[in-house]
């Protein structure tokens, strides 16, 4: 009887490799976004490629650490112009919706930015090195 494997063993082991895979994959999932989204080789609001060499490198009137593509940091100058002086906005699509989408862009680079500086995304890096 001792050479009897227990299947129930078995399928312990099994569904525990499986359950440390799924949760390796999200740990993956959840260092790509951060990662990507920093990127200085893609324009951090469209992501587009840069492909020009002096194109990795913000600009200085970008904010640090703040990667645009010359049409999305036109744009961004503006929303932060529109957003300062609370002037009518000159251009078409300049409206209450477009004062949103930008507003909720810089909220959400500041939510990846206290995430990825989080003591939990640090051990998430430590334990896939």
């Amino acid at each position: 009887m001792d050479k009897v494997l227990s299947i129930n063993e078995r399928l312990k082991d099994k569904k525990k490799k499986r359950n440390e895979e799924f949760h390796r994959k999200r740990m993956e999932t959840v260092k790509r976004i951060v990662q990507c989204s920093s990127c200085h080789l893609t324009c951090a609001m469209c992501g587009s490629h840069m492909e020009a060499p002096d194109q990795c490198c913000p600009p200085s009137s970008s904010p640090p650490a703040l990667n645009l593509c010359e049409f999305c940091q036109a744009e961004y100058s503006d929303f932060l112009d529109v957003s300062k002086v609370d002037k009518n906005p000159e251009i078409l699509w300049h409206n209450k919706e477009w004062m949103a989408l930008w507003s909720s862009w810089e909220n959400y680079r500041d939510a990846i930015r206290t995430f990825r500086d989080s003591k939990e995304f640090r051990q998430i890096l430590e334990e896939n090195e």
